[in-house]
């Protein structure tokens, strides 16, 4: 038992029970709920008037007609309104619900779509992040069932099969879900510095100045070597490369002056963009690392997006067509140059 990521069609995929993203009204309109409805027919609907109004993050059931699967699990995912800790909330539910309502009928597999990112719009990374989060709660609590998310790719074949099953491999080892208690840490710990991306910078507390003021450093600071700054550090993967300058911001669609800026130290490329310029460049996982903190990121395993171009990068992946389809059809946030 376990969780398991892969290309497929929910019409078609066996399993006990297969899940469908649908409204209050169990209504049809779009999507895989219409993909549904339109596979099983007015059996479908004659069913649901037998069920009551599906609440946000509700599970209701009905039978699997004759589809593969036994049972069809319909459940409500809410619209994106700006609001993440309830869309996170909300969506987990669908997730969770639907798993036990699986459970109580004896189900010993359950299929998924991605749930939320198009219909409902919410943000893209939150929908996989949270549906990766609820799935991992589930089967933590009791490994009784195997879950499974679908992707679908027309376009897909084994070895895409092969890649989804290697990305899904890399979470499982990496992945960690946020902490909420560390989360929620002094905010007098951060400042937010206006860069590209607005990130926050840690800077010291007022009690931790005072202790440099009493206990001040030996030396000189002119005796300080100092790291490479990121335009330098980026510089130098550039030569390494043998690459021209060119080939690099063609590849993010990026203009020479943009470009021009970020080897001038004038401008901070946000964390997409460091992923991006790595990935052009063809660097190791280490070597990524090494920009990204040089920008003020580094890889975050609370992350699914940097744990999917983590694993990318690790098997040396760095097509930008393979890349940019596969962020997409895990609903990412494209790189910069992403025809998606």
């Amino acid at each position: 038992m376990g969780f398991r990521i892969v290309h497929g069609d929910i019409l078609d995929f066996k399993a006990d029970a297969i899940v469908n993203p649908t409204d209050r009204w169990y209504s049809g309109g779009g999507g895989v709920d219409y993909q549904i409805h339109n596979a099983v027919g007015p059996a479908l609907r004659e069913a649901t008037y037998e069920l009551a109004q599906l609440h946000l993050g509700e599970a209701k059931v009905t039978d699997g007609f004759n589809l593969k699967a036994k049972y069809i699990i319909h459940t409500s995912a809410p619209h994106w309104q700006g609001e993440e800790y309830l869309a996170e909330t909300l969506l987990g539910s669908c997730y969770r619900n639907s798993i036990a309502t699986a459970r109580l009928l004896g189900c010993r597999s359950i299929a998924f779509p991605l749930i939320g990112s198009r219909g409902k719009r919410i943000p893209k990374e939150i929908a996989l992040t949270t549906a990766i989060d609820a799935i991992y709660e589930c089967i933590d609590e009791k490994d009784d069932i195997d879950v499974t998310l679908l992707i679908y790719n027309e376009k897909a074949d084994s070895r895409y099969d092969e890649l989804l099953e290697s990305v899904q491999s890399y979470i499982a080892e990496n992945y960690e879900p946020e902490d909420e208690e560390l989360a929620e840490f002094d905010e007098s710990m951060l400042c937010s510095d206006v860069v590209a991306d607005e990130s926050p910078y840690m800077i010291p507390r007022s009690r931790d100045i005072q202790d440099l003021i009493d206990h001040p450093t030996q030396g000189h600071l002119d005796d300080i070597e100092l790291d490479d700054d990121f335009a330098t550090t980026l510089s130098y993967y550039i030569v390494k490369s043998g690459l021209k300058q060119s080939d690099i911001y063609d590849q993010l669609e990026m203009s020479k002056t943009g470009f021009w800026k970020i080897l001038k130290g004038k401008v901070n490329p946000n964390r997409l963009t460091v992923f991006a310029l790595a990935i052009a460049l063809k660097l190791d996982l280490d070597q990524t690392q090494d920009l990204l903190m040089k920008a003020g990121y580094a890889i975050n395993r609370s992350s699914v997006q940097d744990m999917v171009l983590a694993s990318l990068i690790t098997k040396g992946i760095y097509d930008r067509n393979i890349i940019d389809d596969l962020l997409y059809d895990l609903d990412l946030m494209p790189l910069p140059g992403s025809a998606n």
